[in-house]
């Protein structure tokens, strides 16, 4: 069989629409996290809007997935959804702390309106991401992309977080945006060009959520022109809501035993990443008197999460290219699994006992490239697995399992065991769970137990070897 070549097109596109749908992600996941924080100071608000924004994008990718096999249509949903989810990212920057304040005259009151406001704002802005990325762009991907080059296509895809990971850092930069302020707003604040660090640090992140929230506004319009025609059939074979449950039936499941098993792994291999990953930066930039690594929001931040993104991005590429269609996934997955358990181990002992920054970034680099590796390898399993004629409503059933679960039960379980702290010393008031090292056990635990579904795929691999294509 003639393998399809991927042209220059396709790759500028999945790249382009990719590394911005995943830049609109990173701040979702990550950066909203630090801007909520320093806005109240614990991680309460984390939580509640890390479980709130996976059920919202379970439910729309579910529902924009199956409309979008029903009328064959992929593109429209990317164009539309990318714009609007640029204007939902800039509206962040509108909930501050003193924003709230003025509104309500009360400290207290003002805290709740942030994470009430920012919880709101999430789901909207994760209804409308996960239409256009989740539903409709996973699917357009799988359908233009082939078994014999799934392998690289992922490898490259599952690198697409961490790259946009590296250009929202970069974005970052010149705002002096952090969780906490670096050594140019300490001195504003001290001048009494700020009151507080939350006015401080507010000021910088809403320039930072206009600039992003143009530029996925903009990659939204561009794609109108830049991604290939769809390649889906509209499937209408039975009635909307019928095909809502299909997924989930008995029938179905023993049909592709191999797709849940996938979907099982997945599940816990994600709930250990959403474990720590939400708390992540905020810990990296919290002092070690709140349980944090100490980083700050400086220069020393920024080169510490550079080298972890790059050099496991990097590496992770290498592996796309040169091992993961050469040889066994499961192995390569095990492989990962046990990069990423060592530096989920180390990162919580050295960060429980002797903190070492430099440990802390090797460590980092080799939790994040286990991660990598596992998911581009349970990515290229479960495009390779998903029935081809329901790719959209396959990817709701994906999100249950990949986004929906991780993201209540990994979260919910480091929260529960986060230490309290009072923090900021311009608002003594303000104290709230604190992101400690305890979230690297909680990871450690859910990668071993991730490994027990995969065994399981194992065997039904060996019974029912793949057919070679010629």
């Amino acid at each position: 069989m003639k393998e399809k070549k991927l042209g220059a097109r396709f790759w500028f596109a999945i790249l382009l629409v990719g590394v911005i749908g995943q830049l609109a992600w990173a701040i979702e996941n990550n950066y909203i996290n630090l801007w909520v924080y320093s806005q109240t100071q614990n991680t309460d608000s984390i939580t509640l809007m890390t479980v709130t924004s996976a059920l919202a994008a379970t439910l729309a990718t579910f529902f924009i997935g199956l409309l979008s096999d029903r009328v064959g249509k992929r593109k429209i949903f990317i164009n539309v959804c990318y714009i609007i989810w640029g204007v939902t990212v800039f509206a962040f920057g509108l909930f501050s702390y003193h924003n709230m304040l003025n509104l309500t005259k009360d400290q207290a009151t003002a805290i709740l309106l942030v994470g009430v406001f920012m919880t709101a704002m999430d789901i909207v802005m994760t209804f409308f991401g996960s239409s256009g990325n989740d539903a409709a762009f996973n699917a357009w991907l799988t359908e233009h992309t082939e078994t014999h080059n799934r392998g690289k296509v992922e490898s490259v895809v599952s690198i697409l977080p961490l790259f946009a990971n590296v250009l929202m850092l970069g974005i970052g930069i010149p705002f002096h945006i952090g969780a906490v302020p670096d050594e140019f707003l300490k001195g504003q604040i001290e001048a009494g060009v700020y009151p507080d660090s939350q006015a401080g640090l507010a000021h910088g992140w809403f320039y930072y959520f206009l600039v992003c929230g143009l530029i996925v506004t903009l990659v939204g319009v561009i794609s109108i022109w830049l991604l290939p025609k769809d390649n889906c059939v509209p499937n209408r074979e039975s009635s909307y809501g019928r095909k809502l449950i299909y997924g989930f039936r008995p029938s179905v499941i023993k049909e592709n035993k191999e797709f849940y098993l996938l979907l099982v792994t997945f599940f816990c291999f994600n709930s250990a990443v959403n474990s720590f990953m939400p708390y992540y930066l905020v810990y990296f930039q919290n002092p070690v008197e709140n349980y944090g690594a100490g980083f700050g929001s400086g220069i020393d931040f920024y080169v510490a999460f550079a080298i972890i993104l790059i050099v496991s991005s990097l590496l992770t590429v290498l592996m796309g290219i040169f091992l993961m269609n050469r040889i066994n996934r499961t192995l390569l997955f095990f492989v990962g699994l046990g990069i990423g358990s060592i530096g989920a181990l180390g990162a919580f002992l050295v960060g429980s006992f002797a903190l070492n920054r430099p440990l802390m970034v090797t460590l980092g680099t080799a939790l994040i490239l286990g991660y990598l590796i596992c998911t581009a390898v349970l990515g290229a399993g479960i495009r390779d697995k998903t029935p081809e004629r329901d790719v959209g409503l396959f990817q709701g059933v994906r999100m249950i399992f990949v986004v929906l679960l991780p993201m209540v039960t990994g979260p919910l379980i480091s929260q529960a065991l986060f230490p309290t702290a009072e923090f900021d010393p311009n608002n003594p008031t303000l104290a709230g769970k604190q992101p400690s090292p305890v979230m690297f056990l909680v990871t450690l635990g859910f990668f071993l137990l991730s490994a027990v579904p995969m065994l399981f795929l194992r065997q039904v691999q060996k019974k029912n070897p793949p057919e070679v294509k010629e």
